[in-house]
């Protein structure tokens, strides 16, 4: 037979244990149930990711077999979906077509809905033109032929001879990127003959007719092959780049909006 003084210290330390017991349980749970959301919403992120770059492959002018990266930001993937509403998407494509020239394309979407019947808030995309395909825009750039095109500083520089009287004098244009009206512009800002700098009233004097066709500003225009809710916002050098900026606001992302092209001027 236990002494009473035994028996009655036990029933409080079994008291207290079980409290203990239910606290570490209902900790273990919690800890269970926050793994379970953060697999939750990192499978739900995986399959919205995927879907969005499958979708960007057919909607925009994705060279095929490009690498297209996307990525979502925001708070729980899980929450943006309860709300119908994606915070901000970034993705990336190595090769992306306007028309002559081809590019990588870093766009930024911001307010995406769920429902493409509704418009997005803000997008916004940077179309980089690496030098070696500028001389697809040759033609665009200068109306006579062109030795070298290549990118020094923040100007396109061109390169070629001019024959004044049969003989062949060097000459070098460097042409400033913008952007108008849907359209790229090329506007001549620097000139060098051989190795002097000259002005572009000294130019025309030396070069007579030819001259126009040096000094005219040119474009080309990517409204075409843009769909119809994008602007055409600018257009300079970083990186030894072309960098086009494109964008939108309160654009509607259902494929027929996306069809709708823009239009250039007649």
């Amino acid at each position: 037979m236990s002494p009473i003084g035994t028996e009655s210290s036990s029933a409080p330390t079994a008291t207290r244990r079980r409290p203990l017991l239910a606290a570490v349980i209902v900790g273990v749970v919690l800890v269970l149930i926050a793994v379970l959301l953060v697999i939750a919403d990192n499978v739900a992120r995986s399959v919205v990711r995927d879907a969005i770059a499958s979708e960007l492959g057919t909607a925009l002018p994705i060279e095929r077999g490009s690498d297209v990266a996307v990525e979502i930001g925001g708070s729980s993937m899980l929450a943006q979906i309860a709300v119908g509403r994606l915070e901000r998407i970034e993705v990336t494509a190595d090769a992306v077509d306007f028309g002559k020239i081809s590019g990588a394309a870093d766009a930024v979407l911001t307010g995406v809905p769920l429902d493409r019947s509704q418009p997005a808030d803000s997008v916004t995309i940077d179309f980089s033109v690496p030098e070696d395909q500028l001389v697809n825009l040759a033609d665009n750039l200068s109306g006579i032929p062109l030795d070298t095109i290549s990118i020094d500083g923040d100007e396109i520089l061109l390169e070629t001879d001019v024959r004044v009287f049969g003989i062949p004098i060097p000459i070098s244009v460097g042409i400033a990127p913008g952007a108008a009206d849907g359209q790229l512009t090329f506007d001549p800002n620097s000139l060098s003959v051989g190795q002097a700098t000259v002005t572009a009233d000294r130019m025309r004097r030396m070069l007579g007719p030819v001259a126009g066709a040096v000094l005219e500003t040119r474009s080309f225009c990517i409204a075409e092959f843009l769909p119809e809710a994008f602007t055409l916002e600018s257009a300079d050098i970083r990186r030894n780049e072309l960098v086009v900026r494109l964008a939108a606001d309160t654009v509607i992302l259902s494929d027929e909006a996306l069809e709708q092209v823009g239009a250039c001027p007649a």
